[in-house]
């Protein structure tokens, strides 16, 4: 069903994968997270239902039930190099989450994952306020979405509904989450095609611009006065030093140091093309 070998996972591991319809084309990203009798799929809030909703038909003769828990849990991001160390401070106890997607559950159904960012907490919706009160009192400094936003942007990690939606192919974003050598799944002929056969037409790439005016959000990416892309998020990064963007550029334009200009009505920013992330995982990585 999914794009990435999940059978092999062993219960306190993940991955990251999507399902993809016929034509290739994402219809969820998510994180596999595997336990002894269950499988959590953890994607975009907005996203659960539809995704629930077309693996359900899916299940034909599989003694299996899908269910959503969406409203069960608040997501608190810890993010960090020393994430790990207030977490484990906070537990009482090591976390042993080595690679990236392991979890482990505490409490009585809470949730704790390794992720690209550092962890995210589950925490039962009842029991959030306490379990962050906890966080912070372990030594956590609280952010609000909007500055979670910049870290997410400086880390080039696509948001469902905001840079990405069900007109992407996977391949536009990279190769992580595909295994291009197991079984089959839908929308792997394309996948395979792309990779095999032919090339992505654009791809996701992050804008580093001139100052710290911020592109408006769908301005038109424009080089050599030719409209080669658009841009889906844009913030102004205190750790570049300005204003940078993400978004889609098509794949003759899409080469690090291209420069291009942002362009929405009389707005124009300056700006260069750049791989992702625009500052290294480890800034954000736990320890």
């Amino acid at each position: 069903m999914v794009t990435n070998d999940v059978e092999k996972l062993r219960p306190g591991q993940g991955a990251y994968a999507a399902h993809l319809n016929a034509q290739g084309k994402i219809i969820a990203h998510m994180r596999i997270l595997v336990d002894a009798d269950v499988v959590w799929l953890m994607t975009e809030t907005p996203n659960v239902k539809k995704l629930g909703e077309v693996l359900e038909r899916m299940i034909v003769m599989e003694d299996a039930q899908s269910e959503d828990h969406s409203a069960n849990f608040e997501s608190i991001a810890v993010i960090g190099p020393g994430s790990g160390s207030v977490l484990e401070s906070w537990l009482g106890e090591p976390l042993n989450l080595s690679k990236e997607y392991d979890h482990r559950k505490f409490l009585k159904c809470e949730r704790i994952v390794r992720d690209e960012l550092g962890y995210t907490v589950w925490a039962d919706a009842s029991n959030s306020v306490a379990v962050l009160g906890g966080i912070t009192a372990a030594g956590a400094t609280a952010i609000d979405e909007a500055a979670w936003n910049v870290i997410r942007t400086e880390a080039g990690l696509p948001i469902f509904g905001i840079d990405i939606d069900d007109t992407t192919t996977l391949p536009e974003l990279g190769e992580k989450g595909i295994r291009y050598d197991k079984g089959c799944y839908i929308g792997q002929e394309v996948v395979a095609r792309i990779k095999y056969i032919g090339h992505v037409n654009r791809r996701f790439m992050g804008f580093v611009c001139d100052g710290e005016k911020l592109p408006e959000r769908g301005s038109v990416v424009r080089s050599n006065n030719k409209d080669v892309g658009y841009v889906t998020s844009s913030v102004v990064s205190p750790t570049v030093g300005r204003a940078i963007a993400l978004g889609f550029v098509n794949r003759v334009a899409a080469v690090s140091g291209t420069p291009v200009d942002l362009v929405s009505g009389e707005s124009r920013v300056e700006s260069t093309v750049s791989e992702l992330p625009f500052i290294p995982s480890a800034t954000w990585s736990a320890d």
